[in-house]
């Protein structure tokens, strides 16, 4: 018998309203995309809701720890609070714990920044991020989301996906994240599998070639993405070619997955 599609799961659930919990998911939400924060004035206009309806809420959040007021300001900033949750849940603390170092010493190595991507509903998002030593850096910030279908990282994620894993991936793409109307899914899937890792040029910057390659835990599922967006040095001061980077990446990415109980043999 047939899987139900993921709409029609989803069509089967029932809808339930909390107003309150989502007043205050929309204001973390806000603040998540401000740098400089907002004040109430800010959010209730954003939001289009009165201070008498966030106000609560924002006092709430604030002796949560979710948002704290910036000194001698009226400016409500998002917290490092989330993120620290988010890094609780086992698998991710456990990939980032082990990822950390390899990266470190990795981009030093190759003088070129790295980072980590795993999947989450529908996106990429960095988990772990290591700025190249060198002085000058291109560098992709932690907690940044990554498209599947136009990216180096997203497209390991979905290569090396089963079947009906890739399925879901795909149905839960957001349809702000377009893709070239000539790119073949198949074809992408086929290239990536036969490889062993992607090496595309970068759709976001110009000249960067974005080299990657998959992380695999102990059921030799792939967890993670771990991506080098290499540049090339024109005065010649940069020692690490595309071809010496590719095999100590592979290297890295191999000494992950160990960590995590892969075994390559």
């Amino acid at each position: 018998m047939p899987k139900p599609t993921d709409k029609a799961e989803q069509s089967k659930r029932k809808t339930y309203s909390a107003p309150a919990l989502e007043k205050g998911l929309d204001i973390l939400e806000l603040l998540a995309n401000q740098a400089e924060g907002m004040n109430i004035g800010e959010i209730t206009k954003t939001l289009n809701r009165s201070v008498g309806e966030l106000f609560r809420m924002l006092v709430v959040l604030e002796q949560r720890g979710y948002v704290s007021l910036q000194p001698g300001s009226d400016r409500y900033m998002l917290t490092l609070k989330m993120f620290g949750l988010a890094h609780r849940f086992p698998p991710v603390k456990r990939l980032t714990s082990v990822a950390a170092p390899v990266l470190q010493r990795l981009s030093y190595a190759i003088e070129q920044s790295c980072h980590l991507v795993i999947y989450y509903e529908g996106k990429g998002h960095v988990v772990v991020q290591q700025d190249s030593p060198s002085e000058r850096v291109f560098s992709v910030r932690l907690g940044a989301e990554a498209p599947l279908m136009n990216t180096c990282s997203g497209h390991l994620l979905l290569a090396f996906a089963d079947q009906h894993t890739r399925e879901q991936m795909l149905s839960r793409i957001p349809a702000h994240h377009s893709t070239d109307r000539d790119f073949n899914l198949d074809k992408m899937v086929r290239k990536v599998l036969s490889q062993g890792y992607e090496c595309i040029y970068s759709a976001q910057a110009q000249g960067i070639q974005d080299i990657g390659y998959p992380v695999f835990d102990y059921q030799d599922q792939a967890v993670a993405a771990l991506i080098v967006p290499f540049f090339e040095y024109l005065d010649g001061s940069h020692q690490t070619n595309v071809d010496e980077a590719h095999k100590l990446i592979k290297q890295a990415a191999l000494e992950i997955s160990a960590a995590l109980g892969f075994d390559a043999s």
